[in-house]
């Protein structure tokens, strides 16, 4: 009789082993879209790259216009138009800087696609449903990415050349 009682344990034990194991196996399945190198490799880390580079964007803007402003805070307007000119300059100065957005915007909205392909990978498998491997990368996509990372850009002379009508060569 005793020996009845460990049977069953060692085979319910077994049975969750195995039930953990299908689980396990099936969330594995699930995030394989997650998981494929491409898109560790690729979209992952570039969203990566993305949100540390806005940053920076963002940092940089900031010292930008905070400089503009402590120059224009200690303008002397006894001389109103030298005044009128360094008060234009800064405010040339802020506005320069202001375009920070639209790189950061552009750079953002590959984190967020990045995320949101996550999430949605997420959500259906916590739903119990299929999850889609993401598309494979086309060859010019990186064409369509917004602005290039640093390090990453065509170089001038590559720049010159496409437009002349000759090739670019990165």
């Amino acid at each position: 009789m005793a020996g009845e009682g460990k049977l069953e344990r060692i085979e319910r034990l077994t049975n969750e082993c195995i039930d953990m194991c299908r689980t396990m196996l099936h969330g594995r399945k699930h995030l394989e879209a997650l998981l494929e190198p491409s898109f560790r490799t690729h979209k992952l880390q570039r969203a990566v790259s993305e949100q540390k580079v806005a940053v920076k964007e963002m940092e940089a803007a900031v010292d930008r216009i905070l400089t503009a402003v402590e120059g224009m805070s200690e303008i002397d307007f006894s001389d109103a138009a030298s005044a009128g000119e360094k008060v234009a300059a800064g405010c040339d100065e802020i506005m320069e800087a202001c375009c920070f957005q639209d790189m950061v915007g552009q750079r953002m909205s590959q984190v967020n696609e990045t995320l949101a392909e996550i999430e949605s990978t997420l959500a259906k498998l916590a739903e119990g449903q299929e999850a889609q491997p993401a598309p494979p990368l086309q060859e010019d996509e990186g064409l369509l990415n917004g602005p290039a990372l640093p390090g990453a850009a065509m170089e001038q002379g590559a720049v010159d050349r496409l437009l002349a009508g000759g090739k670019g060569k990165r």
